[in-house]
């Protein structure tokens, strides 16, 4: 776009009568700043509006002055169908073609590699977008979203943080909103207003994969995290001008598959399901605008529909339970799938994964009234955001704000409060030791985060933060290789074994069947416990593993979950060097065979019993090795 954007900002006036087709509420607000390509600026009593829809005048959706509500009515009344439509398509942006915003003026767009290359990039393009969006007939600015459960992760800069299942094991729900906060200044600051997070389920079956996005299997703790993350993203309760929408996911709780195997059944009974659902209970008293049912999993405990449809897709789910038993009235956000229209007929606002054909079928198979009820929801939520007026961002000024110094040792610090010490025996100081670093997880950056993050992403691994502290001369990297073990070691030397699943999403790297560590992980710690070495070994972990004989030949195990990709090895690194406080607990159970995982309820939080370290564990150490 080839013109500057120009914002407008004036001090409080009275007005005269206007010649506008809206009234002006009896108290007068501001003047917003105003951001704007191609429109023109109306003045009208020395007050300054955007002719979003250029037809030389003030229509009542243009005039700031008034509700959300009374705006949204007025919108609605001038739109067509195939423009209300497009609105509730939320597409995968990839590449950009121009008429898709332009032309049909769509919804929303989930930020993806378009957006990826850097801060100062990504709002450039985010500019780009809402330049076309304003050019459109009625100039509906998009909303761009990103699927951020770990902090702006998909913008090649932004600050990664660690998984929610870190947090949890802080116990620290001030740490949750401090973070949030951070990721929401880091979005508003490259045109992104949607974050898909955070994620309200429980973690309440270990051998799901999804258990790293939860904040644990408790599910009071899980809800005051979860309240304390929206306040973050939203800055307060409902939105404004400094929100970004937080979108609380997969409800009902999608933390009981039916074996642990993703997107099969969930399994719930009349106790576990007030359990599962009482998180987004508080999800909805913290203000959460938009709420994404599962994609995935069927409900089949609460009948209806939800027997055989996707949670995304059943009116039992979103009309019956969310908006009717919850009395939700936010948006509500699907799941990335494929029936887009069913998903609109049974309640959804928002179609995740919906592309430009579907604004065609949607309009022809939607009554009017649906239509009219699912669009002005989301216009409401755009008017409150402030970005009718300016949906624009300063560009450089995303590169001054996206990764910056102070975010990263936030970061670094609430992944150092997370790390869990279960055993702790025989353990020495590390500076000026030699260390034998083993495991191939040492070197490998991305499992210190969940898959949800920028593919390209290059971080720091365990191995490079423990050579900055003790000195290249003072590492010894042996990686997986068994043969490179020694008969004997120097008597003031330490190994440091890093065992885990690599990063992955949904299905877990070690698949649903097992959580016992593979034989090379194993026989590596037990072939350094009989060199006669001290070992410590750190556990990458995004479920709950079958740890005791890995314990068993471990002097010392200490548990850093997804610590971040960005930050964690250093907070690794500085734990173990003495240099912070090891007070984290455990967020779930951890069991000590895998009978006790087949005999656990998919649905019900620690049913485990005696289990190897059980919830809430942990060793407190003022200095490791002191």
């Amino acid at each position: 776009m080839g013109k500057k954007y120009i914002s407008f900002a004036a001090a409080l006036l009275m007005l005269p009568p206007l010649s506008s087709c809206a009234a002006a509420p009896p108290e007068t607000p501001a003047q917003p700043a105003l951001g704007a390509d191609t429109a023109v600026i109306l003045d009208v009593g020395g007050l300054k509006f955007k002719d979003l829809n250029k037809n030389g005048s003030l229509d009542a959706y243009e005039d700031w002055r008034l509700t959300p509500e009374q705006r949204a009515d007025d919108l609605l009344g001038q739109m067509t169908a195939t423009e209300k439509a497009a609105q509730m398509v939320h597409m995968t942006l990839v590449t950009l073609k121009e008429n898709w915003f332009l032309e049909q003026n769509i919804g929303f767009a989930l930020a993806y590699t378009y957006l990826s290359e850097s801060p100062v990039e990504a709002a450039r393009r985010a500019n780009e977008i809402q330049a076309l969006s304003e050019r459109a007939r009625l100039g509906v600015p998009a909303i761009l979203s990103m699927d951020s459960v770990i902090g702006a992760s998909w913008i090649n800069g932004a600050t990664i943080m660690p998984d929610q299942i870190t947090l949890a094991a802080s116990g620290d729900p001030g740490i949750a909103r401090e973070l949030a906060d951070i990721q929401r200044r880091e979005m508003l600051a490259m045109g992104v207003r949607m974050s898909l997070s955070p994620v309200a389920d429980i973690a309440t079956d270990p051998r799901w994969g999804r258990v790293q996005e939860c904040f644990g299997e408790d599910a009071d703790t899980a809800a005051l995290m979860v309240a304390a993350a929206i306040e973050g993203l939203q800055h307060g309760g409902g939105l404004g001008l400094e929100s970004i929408i937080a979108c609380v996911k997969h409800f009902p709780g999608s933390g009981a598959q039916t074996l642990g195997v993703d997107g099969s059944p969930l399994v719930f009974d009349d106790e576990s399901f007030q359990a599962h659902l009482g998180v987004f209970k508080a999800a909805i008293e913290a203000g959460a605008a938009a709420i994404m049912p599962y994609g995935y999993s069927q409900v089949p405990y609460l009948g209806g529909d939800a027997v055989n449809n996707y949670a995304h897709e059943s009116s039992t789910v979103m009309t019956d339970l969310l908006r009717g038993e919850l009395g939700y009235t936010g948006l509500i956000q699907t799941d990335w799938g494929l029936n887009h229209q069913v998903a609109a007929q049974a309640g959804a606002d928002i179609l995740g994964g919906a592309g430009q054909r579907e604004i065609a079928k949607l309009s022809e198979n939607l009554s009017a009234d649906v239509l009219d009820d699912r669009v002005r929801r989301i216009l409401i939520a755009k008017f409150e955001l402030g970005i009718f007026e300016n949906p624009y961002v300063d560009e450089e000024a995303a590169g001054l704000t996206v990764g910056v110094r102070e975010h990263y040792e936030a970061a670094r610090d609430a992944a150092s409060k997370a790390i869990t010490l279960v055993k702790y025996e025989n353990a020495a100081p590390l500076a000026g030791r030699k260390l034998i670093v083993a495991g191939t997880l040492a070197e490998d950056a991305a499992a210190l985060s969940s898959g949800w993050k920028f593919a390209e992403y290059t971080g720091t691994s365990i191995l490079d933060a423990l050579t900055d502290k003790a000195g290249a001369e003072n590492i010894q990297y042996i990686g997986g290789d068994l043969s490179k073990v020694e008969a004997s070691y120097p008597e003031d030397a330490t190994a440091i074994v890093v065992v885990g699943e690599k990063s992955g999403t949904h299905e877990p790297s070690w698949g649903t069947a097992t959580l016992i560590f593979p034989d090379e992980q194993a026989d590596m710690v037990k072939a350094l416990k009989d060199s006669g070495i001290r070992v410590v070994t750190v556990v990458l972990m995004n479920r709950a593993y079958v740890m005791g004989g890995i314990a068993a030949d471990s002097d010392c195990l200490a548990l850093a979950y997804r610590p971040g990709t960005m930050a964690g090895a250093e907070a690794v690194a500085n734990a173990l060097f003495g240099e912070t406080p090891i007070t984290g607990r455990t967020p779930f159970q951890i069991p000590a065979n895998m009978n006790q995982v087949l005999l656990q309820r998919e649905d019900y939080a620690k049913d485990i019993t005696d289990p190897l370290y059980d919830y809430g564990f942990g060793i407190d150490v003022q200095a490791f090795g002191d």
